[in-house]
């Protein structure tokens, strides 16, 4: 064997050497298992580049470690010993497999569609159950079913923790700021589920009467407590029953107590829309182009519609 293959074969048994170390440092004696697929692709570098690359990375990690170059900006840096909400790192695997729910309810391979289903469900939030409730249809029963319990639990939920919030509400003499929260609370708490249409309409009739019974007790004890948020989530319910009367009562109220606000006016005018009611429309019109309040994308289609 001549001298140059065996200081090749040496450089070639070092180099494996430095590589084997690189690993078994980072992955088991830091155990700095978040990026191992990057420790696994320098040490495929250093077998594949013998010397270049375990110098390259050599050099990288000494000019990080030891050299400065310029002063450090940390104008965004928090000093404040307040705690901060930590960051979890996402779990990427269990993510690139959730798909929409229209999607998964779609796909004809019956196991992928329940892991897709199974996905969806370990990770709502509790605002996507009108999604949910369609894959109430699907082919596949064990989907359906699936989907009925998750739907029946979020429900049996809700439905206890408004019993349970307007029992303590009613056992409140006073009616003041923590009676004004707890109601507050409440209310957006009901609207949440409300919104997204998965009862039947005998309890969202029901419910919405609920909330509009608080919303009249804000507005009988402290009017100013009532937010636009309360104002806009009550009138759209009241809008989806088409119970018109009642929501044009509140679209007053929002309107006296808010003018400066463009909501209600946008459902004042989407009201008088539904119910053709056009002279009222172009008087509400009328105010919002007089007042200083800038209209957005969703009222200008609105007023296209109309004209």
């Amino acid at each position: 064997m001549t001298v140059e293959r065996i200081r090749f074969l040496a450089v070639v048994i070092v180099n494996c050497v430095v590589t084997m170390g690189y690993l078994i440092w980072y992955l088991i004696f830091k155990r700095d298992q978040d990026n191992r697929k990057q420790y696994i692709m320098h040490a495929v570098i250093m077998v594949l580049c013998p010397v270049v690359g375990p110098l390259f990375f050599l050099c990288g990690y000494l000019k990080y470690r030891f050299i400065k170059f310029g002063d450090r900006d940390l104008s965004d840096v928090e000093f404040s010993k307040q705690r901060h909400a930590a960051r979890v790192k996402a779990d990427e695997e269990r993510e690139r497999n959730i798909v929409p729910v229209e999607e998964s309810i779609m796909i004809s391979d019956q196991e992928k569609k329940r892991t897709n289903m199974l996905n969806i469900l370990l990770g709502e939030t509790g605002e996507t159950l009108s999604a949910i409730a369609l894959a109430l249809d699907s082919d596949d029963s064990e989907v359906a079913h699936y989907a009925a319990s998750f739907l029946q639990s979020k429900l049996d939920a809700f439905r206890e923790r408004v019993r349970q919030s307007k029992q303590m509400i009613q056992e409140q003499k006073d009616r003041g700021e923590p009676y004004q929260d707890a109601v507050l609370v409440l209310i957006r708490d009901m609207d949440q589920i409300l919104k997204q249409q998965v009862l039947t309409r005998v309890e969202q009739l029901d419910y919405v009467g609920q909330m509009e019974t608080l919303c009249q007790d804000l507005y009988d004890n402290d009017r100013d407590r009532l937010e636009v948020s309360c104002y806009s989530s009550l009138f759209s319910r009241l809008l989806e029953l088409q119970a018109y009367d009642r929501a044009e009562v509140w679209g007053e109220r929002f309107a006296d107590q808010y003018p400066d606000q463009l909501q209600p006016y946008t459902l004042r005018m989407k009201l008088y829309f539904e119910t053709e009611q056009t002279e009222r429309f172009m008087q509400v019109l009328a105010k919002l182009r007089a007042s200083n309040i800038e209209i957005d994308y969703q009222t200008l289609e609105l007023i296209r519609m109309i004209q």
